[in-house]
């Protein structure tokens, strides 16, 4: 399984969090913009979730029901796991809140 699989995989399992409204693109390092730049010429949808090197980047917008830091929480927590289940490992994930509902 791909990298670009696994983080389509994290991507679903995120915005399926209860309380997850939305998911924006991470902030763009040189590992993400190159990625999104192959991405548009192979004309798929370019993944808003973003790992460089052993570090995940989750940007959420929340409902605004459920408290913003547990859905953070939960993010991060199925992020992880989903992660580990594919086999990629990861050092850190950080899950940042850009909208409450």
């Amino acid at each position: 399984m791909s990298t670009d699989d696994i983080l389509a995989a994290i991507e679903q399992a995120a915005i399926a969090v209860p309380g997850v409204t939305d998911l924006y693109r991470a902030r763009p390092t040189v590992a993400s913009a190159v990625s999104a730049v192959r991405d548009l010429a192979s004309n798929d949808a370019p993944l808003r979730i973003v790992v460089d090197e052993d570090v995940l980047r989750v940007v959420i917008g929340t409902d605004g029901y459920r408290p913003a830091p547990e859905v953070a929480r939960a993010v991060h927590d199925v992020a992880l796991t989903t992660a580990a289940e594919h086999g990629l490992s990861l050092t850190r994930v950080d899950v940042r809140v850009a909208r409450v509902g």
